[in-house]
């Protein structure tokens, strides 16, 4: 009997006992996870991506000489999700790499900047062959060759397949300005200095490249190629580009054409991180000095004696009060942003599969610049331009311009019987005025040419800011259609 009593109080106080402490485990709540900084660049960059429809994205984030995240997100084609060993094209980005290249040189003591592209390539010329044999390798580098697309539009000329064919162009080109006086961002500056580069060294820039950059820098999965066919044949895992309309991203294949020292550079986010750590370590990788920090200091730093942002393949910015060196490459389906932040030794790199006018302007800076305040400041920008308001605004524009004008052909025979009581300018002004959209079609290269420097050709145009043209092209088919009905109703009349 005591026995039992004493089972029972052992009982209670382990009842009593195992109650308590499941009552304090309740009682204490599991402290919430905080976000790690590779959480939040995952959910701000696909947010961004879902945001602004972007189909696919590499991201490279370094600081000093450590890789900090690298990641792919979305689709590569329609097959295969975009990873770190996907291959971009960069575009113009690839100039920086074109200087490295003749900074090397200048190291070795084959190259002199200040002496005249003449001397390594006695065949370069201009129209105005007095002022050519002025032109420095270093007014090259920092673009103040004094020519311009102004000058020579190479985007409406045959394009070259070789670096020397592209030095035997330039023949035609005329200077818009005294070599060194001012900055004018021309592509076949560094073609130029991509030929030096082969005739110094005696090998093809594609080959000095992956030699004495690449290979050093563990760059596997990058290549140079002069021309994008070449660039597609040799790309194993080059991903699938995209245009954009009205807010709608949709495959399409790139451009073919000459890349030259300017532009031809395939790579990937994993390579593109060790190439950002070159250029915030003072010019070194690992155990490997590619070039001295006085050279990589000349590299960034832009020329002091005129007002120009542009050192030697990079942008020298300040964007609240923080130094930035940075640079785009854009090509009709992809588009590259890479920063690097010199004194807090961060490196971004974005490789886009998508390359469309509204997004470069208004949505991909947001991303870039989110990206630095989320490393630098731990805080992220709110939400601002969505393409959905672009893609919706063009879609609107669109249908009025189209209604407008079917409006006005429905209209023609109600204004024939009108001819004999309207004035003869307002009917002529009326039908100037159809024709509008047509001249404004036309002469496109040259309006984006008198506001940017820069002329394209109009398949470039139309890729770049496709929405755009076909708004107009509608509105120009359709008022040369109302436009000529018009002339002839006058032209009847005047027989009559």
């Amino acid at each position: 009997m005591a026995g039992m009593m004493k089972n029972r109080i052992r009982l209670r106080y382990g009842l009593l006992l195992l109650g308590t402490l499941i009552v304090l485990a309740l009682q204490v709540r599991t402290p919430a996870t905080q976000p790690t900084l590779e959480m939040e660049i995952d959910r701000f960059i696909i947010h961004q991506m879902t945001t602004q429809h972007i189909p696919g994205l590499a991201l490279a984030i370094t600081h000093d000489n450590q890789v900090l995240h690298i990641k792919g997100y979305g689709r590569a084609n329609a097959h295969e999700s975009v990873t770190p060993q996907t291959q971009f094209a960069i575009a113009s980005l690839s100039k920086s790499f074109t200087a490295v290249a003749v900074l090397q040189l200048v190291e070795a003591g084959q190259i002199n900047l200040d002496a005249p592209v003449k001397q390594y390539l006695p065949d370069f010329t201009l129209t105005d062959a007095v002022t050519a044999s002025r032109i420095t390798i270093r007014q090259l580098l920092n673009q103040l060759s004094g020519l311009s697309d102004r000058g020579f539009s190479e985007a409406l000329l045959p394009q070259p397949t070789t670096n020397a064919e592209r030095v035997t162009s330039l023949r035609q080109a005329q200077i818009v300005a005294a070599p060194g006086a001012e900055f004018h961002y021309f592509n076949p500056n560094y073609d130029v200095l991509a030929r030096v580069v082969e005739v110094v060294s005696g090998q093809t820039f594609s080959d000095y490249l992956r030699s004495h950059l690449f290979m050093p820098l563990q760059m596997s999965q990058t290549l140079h190629a002069t021309t994008m066919t070449e660039a597609q044949q040799r790309a194993n895992h080059l991903a699938t580009g995209h245009l954009m309309a009205f807010a709608i991203p949709f495959a399409a294949p790139e451009l073919s054409g000459y890349l030259g020292g300017n532009a031809g550079v395939i790579s990937t986010a994993e390579d593109m991180a060790k190439y950002l750590i070159l250029h915030s370590n003072g010019g070194q990788f690992e155990d490997t000095q590619l070039l001295t920090p006085d050279s990589m200091a000349l590299l960034h730093t832009p020329p002091s004696q005129i007002d120009s942002p542009y050192a030697m393949g990079w942008f020298a910015t300040t964007e609240n009060g923080r130094q930035i060196l940075q640079h785009n490459g854009i090509l009709s389906t992809f588009y590259t942003d890479v920063s690097v932040l010199p004194n807090e030794r961060y490196g971004i790199a974005l490789l886009y599969n998508i390359s469309a006018l509204p997004l470069i302007a208004f949505t991909l800076p947001q991303i870039k610049t989110g990206l630095i305040r989320l490393l630098t400041d731990s805080t992220l920008p709110s939400d601002g331009f969505r393409i959905n308001l672009w893609g919706i605004s063009l879609a609107i524009v669109t249908v009025i311009g189209v209604a407008f004008a079917i409006r006005s052909l429905l209209y023609l025979p109600q204004w024939q019987r009108k001819i004999h009581t309207t004035p003869k300018w307002q009917m002529m002004l009326g039908i100037v005025w159809m024709f509008f959209p047509m001249l404004v079609v036309l002469a496109m290269p040259w309006l984006v040419g008198m506001t940017s420097d820069r002329i394209f050709n109009y398949i470039q145009l139309f890729r770049a800011m496709l929405d755009v043209m076909i708004w107009l092209s509608l509105c120009a088919g359709l008022g040369l259609i109302n436009g000529t009905m018009r002339l002839i109703a006058c032209a009847n009349n005047e027989r009559s």
